[in-house]
């Protein structure tokens, strides 16, 4: 069997895998269909059996990078399906560990040079129910209203989602990019911070 022939048969999840990489390292200008395949050893027209341009490989890389982390998260909340504030809890540790084990996803969804078309790609090749935003913001809403009907307090939903969402970012980043040093365990740490401390103590 000859090695395109080989990669032809799983063609399309390699040269989203192999995609990523080059545009992870390369930059959104200087990447193409042709390094790709170079990169994936099968001629420079074979990606075109799956896509059309760069843009729609592109495209395909950021569509399975959102399914992959929604997962992520859709898995946490379901670990406390009757627990609000722990489902919050679990999902900010997920989403920490999630771009620390993958940084490339975290420079593509927010520090490439692609960063602003992946936003127009969620709202266009996104399904509501696979967008991490919106499982995370569904979760936001159910402790909120949890909150309100058990304090009688007002809750402003927008600073909650603002307050959670920036303190797992912030250390995402801190730990992805090797800004914080620590001789520790920075999952265990970030665990540390979100069940031991003042996270949603509300």
């Amino acid at each position: 069997m000859s090695n395109e022939n080989y990669h032809h048969e799983n063609l399309k999840a390699e040269l989203i895998k192999k995609g990523l990489k080059l545009l992870d390292g390369e930059g959104y200008e200087n990447f193409s269909l042709r390094k790709v395949a170079k990169a994936c050893g099968v001629s420079h027209t074979a990606p075109y059996r799956h896509f059309d341009s760069k843009d729609d490989l592109i495209m395909a890389i950021a569509v399975e990078a959102q399914h992959k982390f929604n997962q992520c998260l859709v898995e946490a909340v379901n670990k406390y399906p009757n627990d609000n504030k722990s489902q919050l809890k679990e999902m900010g540790y997920s989403y920490v560990r999630f771009f620390v084990e993958n940084p490339e996803y975290l420079r593509l969804f927010f520090l490439s040079d692609f960063a602003n078309n992946i936003k127009k790609i969620n709202h266009v090749t996104c399904i509501k129910d696979d967008q991490p935003f919106n499982t995370f913001y569904e979760a936001i809403e159910r402790c909120q209203a949890e909150i309100q009907n058990r304090e009688a307090d007002s809750v402003d939903l927008n600073a909650l989602a603002l307050s959670c969402w920036g303190l797992v970012h912030g250390m995402a980043i801190l730990i992805a990019k090797k800004d914080f040093p620590y001789d520790g365990d920075y999952l265990e740490l970030v665990r540390k911070i979100l069940w031991g401390g003042t996270f949603l103590n509300l």
